[in-house]
Formats: C-alpha cells, sequence, structure tokens
C-alpha cells in the first residue's frame, strides 16, 4: 500500500526491503527532480508519505510499528519500520485504509464549503500529532498574499527551461504505458489553471481534453504545511503528516491539490514564510475540498518497487 503515497509529479521516488522483522523504506535518487529539488527535500518527503502509509495499512492489521528515521546513517534508508506489538485494529482502521487509496489529486475547483465544519480543527490536530503545523490560511489579505506568491512563482518556474523540461519528461500522453508521471489530462487546461483562484500547475498537452476542468464553486480550505526545522528528518516528519492530512480529508470526501509553486523557489519560499508569518518552515501547501470523481494516477508494479531481503 504504501507505493500509493503522493509524490510531485508522481515520481514515487522510493524503494522497499522487506526482511524477516523490517521494512526499510529508501529514495530513488533517480527519481528526483533535480531542476526543482536539489536537495532531495520533496523527494524525502514523498518518502515519509510511503512510510505514514505503512503505518496506517499495518493498524488495519493489527500491527503497531515504530519508525526509526534513518537507522544506519545518510547513505542507509530514510527509514526502517518494525514491529512494536499487536492490538486490535482501530474502529476507523478499515475506513483510513480504504481512503489511502480513495485520494486523489483534484486540480479542478473545490469547495470547502461541502465538507464538514470541524474539518479544518482535525486537520490542525493532525499536523500537531507529527510534530508539524498546519498553518490555515483564511483571511482575505493572507489568501490574496499566497495567491500572488503562487502566480509569481508559478511564473518565474515557466521561464526556467531545465523546470519545463522535467516537467514535460514526467507528462504521459494518452496510450502511454508508463506507470508514472502525470496523465496529461489530469489538468484544468492552460486558461483555466492561471485564472483560477490560485494558479495551478498546468499540465496541458495539445489535442488532449482536460479531464479536471469543469464549472463549480472553487473556494477551497487552504493550509501550509510547516516544519519546527528544515533537516532530512524533517522532511520526513512532514510527509507523514502530508499523508495523514489527506486521509482525513479523504474520510469526508475531500480532495486536495498543491500550491506548492513558492516552495520549489528559496527567495519565494522565504517570502511565503515571513509574510504568512508560519511558524516554521512551509513543506507544502494545500487546497482542499469537495471536487469530482478523477482518475487515479498510474502506479509501479510491487515487484517494481519491493525487494525482498533474508
Amino acid at each position: 500500500m504504501a507505493r500509493f503515497a503522493p509524490s510531485k509529479h508522481n515520481t514515487q521516488p522510493w524503494s522497499f526491503s522487506v526482511s524477516e522483522d523490517a521494512l526499510d523504506v529508501w529514495t530513488d535518487p533517480a527519481r528526483r527532480l533535480p531542476a526543482t529539488d536539489l536537495l532531495g527535500r520533496e523527494m524525502v518527503l514523498a518518502c515519509g508519505a510511503a512510510v505514514q502509509i505503512a503505518v496506517v495499512s499495518a493498524a488495519a492489521l493489527g500491527v503497531r510499528l515504530t519508525v526509526y528515521p534513518w537507522p544506519e546513517g545518510p547513505t542507509g534508508p530514510v527509514a526502517r519500520l518494525i514491529e512494536r506489538d499487536r492490538i486490535p485494529p482501530p474502529a476507523d482502521a478499515a475506513a483510513r485504509l480504504t481512503a489511502v487509496r480513495a485520494r486523489r489529486t483534484d486540480r479542478g475547483p473545490l469547495d470547502a464549503g461541502a465538507l464538514p465544519a470541524s474539518l479544518p480543527f482535525v486537520l490542525q490536530d493532525v499536523a500537531a500529532g507529527h510534530r508539524c503545523t498546519f498553518r490555515l490560511v483564511t483571511s482575505e489579505g493572507d489568501r490574496s498574499c499566497l495567491a500572488r506568491l503562487v502566480e509569481i512563482a508559478d511564473r518565474q518556474l515557466a521561464r526556467m527551461p531545465e523546470v519545463e523540461r522535467e516537467k514535460r519528461d514526467w507528462l504521459r500522453p494518452p496510450g502511454d504505458p508508463s506507470l508514472d508521471g502525470v496523465p496529461a489530462g489530469a489538468t484544468r487546461g492552460t486558461a483555466e489553471s492561471y485564472s483560477a483562484p490560485f494558479v495551478q500547475r498546468d499540465f496541458s498537452l495539445p489535442h488532449v481534453e482536460p479531464a479536471h476542468a469543469r464549472p463549480g464553486v472553487d473556494a477551497p480550505l487552504v493550509g501550509v504545511l510547516c516544519t519546527p526545522l528544515d533537516a532530512p528528518v524533517n522532511w520526513l516528519q512532514g510527509g507523514r503528516a502530508l499523508t495523514d492530512l489527506l486521509v482525513e480529508a479523504a474520510l469526508v470526501g475531500g480532495s486536495a491539490s498543491y500550491l506548492n509553486q513558492p516552495v520549489e523557489l528559496a527567495a519565494t519560499r522565504e517570502v511565503l514564510a515571513n509574510d504568512l508569518d508560519l511558524p516554521g518552515h512551509p513543506q507544502v501547501v494545500l487546497r482542499i475540498g469537495r471536487g469530482a470523481p478523477v482518475e487515479a494516477p498510474p502506479r509501479r508494479a510491487v515487484p517494481d518497487v519491493v525487494n525482498r531481503v533474508p
């Protein structure tokens, strides 16, 4: 199940080693996005998300796992998961496991008003459980500030040839058999992506219908996931929190997409932290709301990502 974790451009930058008494989670540097992720921050975030899905999956079987970050130092796996004990599965364990598979990235209109009013507070508590902060962006001034930064960063990234090449490398046209990357239809289209209240990253290809373009209320809940420090162990921590945020949203029928453009550039990341007075280092910017059914992205097969060791 851990292979269903979110990752930028659906690169799936992980592999897993399974032994009799442990599960090791490794980064796959060949799947890192060097144009926008030189340090591997987003790669480690994705692996952290995979770690937490493994924890959620084990809980559904009545197994509690202990997670050890970097058990062999910086050249080893990013995390080792070992069984702590066995307990009756939590009452919501099956629903959470279903939510892991039901979770979708929806770049179309999202309506937070169609979700429970308690959800923002639940999300804040979930992040706090991972020693992170989910800073809600609610005031008109803060939302305008964020929207401006997303647009500025998106335009700056679009002017960088290496970033555009990287995006095209992971864009999958119809009929492409690849088990990774972003299907070209998983977008609102160029015009709607740039006219949205928060600019969406556009994955359009000519003559491909944008599957996420539709009418509807576009008033999402928006928040910034922050970690107290900005070291690799915090990126892993943030990825684990991200999984639980997405699962909580999916449990109540919500979808999400990302506004990470300002986090991908050092200058706009600093402005984002300062102008929104964030309580830590911004790792992920999320928009959440009730959307519409969208197709699941492709996933690599289990034999491609799992290695069994003695």
